[in-house]
């Protein structure tokens, strides 16, 4: 009994071939004779590993290398991908949700809002002409004053569900 705990104890310093180590890794010979040339796996001597330093070295470089080199390993980096994607499902769900809009369709709404109430303003001088000829002043100002109120009404009526969707760019007669 003494003898086969001594054994289990010792393993961690077995000597193994590169075929044997293949089998133990999940791996073909050629994978390991590779990860040595690439200097992640030591031989001990020519086709001879040790066992126990040979696994925790593969095992580090499959994890992306050792925590303190201060350079990022790869599992740093499988983290960082799950992380954004995670990232861009949430930001996707907002927007399915109608709570988050694409920059380009807010730009787009809110150039529309800002032209059609421009040329509203512009239109006022023309629409107001014939019917602001020989009046006083009180009734000149209230004429113009109530053309800009109804150009501005369609900032007013702005609602957000547009967003995305149809813009609605009016006319001036709607006014």
């Amino acid at each position: 009994m003494a003898k086969k705990k001594t054994e289990a104890d010792k393993l961690h310093e077995r000597v193994v071939g590169t075929g044997e180590l293949a089998a133990i890794i999940g791996k073909s010979d050629r994978w390991v004779r590779q990860l040595t040339g690439e200097g992640i796996l030591k031989q001990i001597e020519r086709g001879k590993y040790n066992l126990g330093e040979t696994i925790q070295a593969y095992v580090e470089h499959m994890s992306g290398g050792k925590e303190e080199d201060k350079k990022p390993r790869l599992i740093d980096y499988k983290t960082e991908h799950e992380k954004t994607k995670a990232e861009k499902a949430a930001l996707e769900l907002e927007q399915m949700k109608g709570n988050l809009h694409a920059a380009a369709d807010v730009e787009l709404l809110l150039s529309d809002l800002i032209l059609t109430t421009k040329s509203r303003l512009l239109g006022v001088p023309s629409r107001i002409s014939s019917e602001c000829e020989n009046e006083s002043a009180e009734v000149v100002e209230g004429v113009v004053r109530r053309e800009i109120e109804t150009a501005l009404t369609s900032l007013a009526k702005y609602t957000p569900d547009k967003i995305g969707g149809e813009i609605d760019h009016g006319s001036p007669e709607d006014s």
